[in-house]
């Protein structure tokens, strides 16, 4: 009980104490009242929302065109890397050989996706690998992973392709031959041959300082070979002469060039040993009519400067001088002389002698004797001046629809006309060209109407009686040969595989 009231007291008190605080204090001090703050309401404002800005859709990058190729080797395989490679769109890695510093023909290529490609391979034909390459990157327009071009398949044109260099490792033919002396068998020896193919050994003549025509050949194995001989002819010869490598892709043995059996290439360029030859005294000369004087030698080759020298007939034998001209070393071609026409005969011959006392004057007896060849005197060259004419004509093919005369010798100025063949004899005209007096050499007839096949064609010659340079069948007449017969050459027309 008492308990109870103890409780109640201190609960009483505790009331108690609170009120006084909040008024005053216990002990009746008034309390000042503090102001309370006034706090005004503040209404928020709600701003519109701007549109909303499309956010543009962003473009990536085209990737752009390129190739990227570092100096390598090249061997057996053919297989070359390319570093980099990116294409916007599918296409093509492609490798050219060069050709005079910049791309030439297509060796190797390779078909990539768009995007970007490391260490591409591509494999490329070593027999026309050069030294320096370009490789560029093509657009595959056309059939998918069909490489077409030229054609749809070009390269792009941003960009300008990579330029490298490549060492190569590759087996190569080889030729080597030595300076000769041929002999009247018109034998030449090659020293050493290495073929990795059947290939043929080609004999060509120097035409200034390039490769001229052929004139002698063989045909070997694959192998190496040791002093091959191959005969050539000599009397068409040039003091240096040219061995090429040939293929021998068109008919089994036979030789095509130049329309088949083409030099094979290294490094882009044909292989060839050039050698220096000498050969036995030759003149070549044809009969022909004496124009104002003159006489005409074809071709003689002088080992070192010399002199020409024409004599007259005696007794069926070399009898007077009667002309002479001046040769320089190696080859001459087309040499006038100009004769003592007093005394002309109609048989005369043309003898090489020595520049022993070098000047402008022919000094035999008492210098400059004749050339000798083998401790001997070879026989001088005979021909015959007269009113006769004639033609050499050989089997040929069709270039560029003309046919081609090597000589036409006529003391008259006159027409070579060509004629189809008819049973034997001369049928349709197909073409004719005017000529001078004297020796005409390598003239070109075009034909029109042109033979449809290969067949047998004649050549005839006339003298322009009419009108001076217009060809007229019947009033123009036919030369003669030395036999008074009237010229007709028949020679066979080959046309080109169309």
């Amino acid at each position: 009980m008492i308990r109870s009231i103890g409780l109640c007291a201190t609960v009483l008190l505790l009331v108690f104490t609170i009120a006084c605080s909040r008024l005053g204090g216990i002990n009746g001090e008034e309390l000042t009242t503090q102001p309370t703050e006034t706090v005004e309401a503040v209404v928020s404002t709600i701003s519109p929302e701007p549109e909303a800005t499309p956010t543009p859709t962003v473009e990536p990058t085209p990737i752009p065109p390129h190739v990227v190729m570092e100096d390598q080797s090249l061997d057996e395989s053919g297989e070359l890397v390319a570093r980099e490679v990116t294409l916007p769109v599918p296409g093509w890695l492609v490798i050219y050989r060069s050709m005079d510093g910049k791309p030439d023909e297509i060796i190797g290529s390779v078909s990539l996706a768009a995007g970007a490609h490391k260490d591409v391979r591509v494999i490329v034909n070593t027999d026309l690998a050069t030294q320096q390459l370009f490789a560029r990157v093509h657009i595959d327009v056309g059939a998918e992973g069909v490489f077409e071009y030229p054609g749809g398949d070009g390269p792009f044109p941003d960009d300008p392709g990579a330029e490298f260099t490549v060492e190569l490792l590759l087996p190569q033919p080889q030729i080597e031959v030595a300076a000769q002396d041929v002999a009247e068998d018109g034998l030449i020896t090659v020293a050493r041959v290495e073929l990795l193919e059947p290939a043929w050994i080609l004999i060509h003549t120097d035409d200034d300082g390039e490769i001229g025509p052929v004139i002698g050949g063989v045909l070997l194995e694959e192998g190496t070979y040791e002093n091959v001989p191959l005969a050539i002819d000599w009397r068409r010869a040039t003091p240096t002469l040219h061995a090429v490598l040939h293929e021998d892709d068109g008919a089994a043995g036979v030789v095509d060039f130049p329309d088949g059996d083409m030099p094979i290439l290294v490094n882009g360029l044909p292989i060839v040993a050039t050698f220096a030859a000498t050969y036995p005294p030759d003149i070549v000369v044809y009969d022909q009519p004496m124009i104002d004087g003159t006489v005409t030698i074809e071709r003689t080759i002088s080992q070192g400067p010399g002199w020409l020298v024409i004599y007259n007939e005696v007794d069926g034998q070399p009898g007077l001088i009667i002309g002479s001209a001046p040769l320089t070393d190696g080859l001459n071609e087309v040499i006038s002389v100009k004769l003592t026409q007093s005394a002309v005969t109609e048989q005369l011959f043309a003898r090489l002698h020595e520049d022993t006392e070098p000047g402008n004057a022919f000094n035999f007896p008492n210098q400059d004797p004749a050339v000798r060849y083998n401790n001997r005197l070879p026989n001088a060259a005979g021909f015959r001046v007269g009113n006769n004419a004639l033609a050499f004509m050989r089997d040929q093919k069709l270039i560029d629809d003309a046919v081609s005369v090597d000589v036409i010798v006529s003391p008259v100025e006159g027409w070579a006309a060509v004629y189809a063949d008819d049973d034997g004899a001369p049928g349709e005209l197909l073409g004719s060209v005017w000529f001078s007096a004297g020796v005409n050499r390598n003239v070109a007839i075009e034909l029109d109407p042109v033979p449809v096949e290969s067949s047998t064609l004649y050549l005839a010659l006339y003298q322009d009686l009419g009108k001076p340079k217009i060809f007229e069948p019947g009033l123009d007449l036919p030369l003669s040969n030395e036999d008074n017969r009237p010229i007709r050459v028949p020679f066979d027309l080959y046309l080109p595989l169309r």
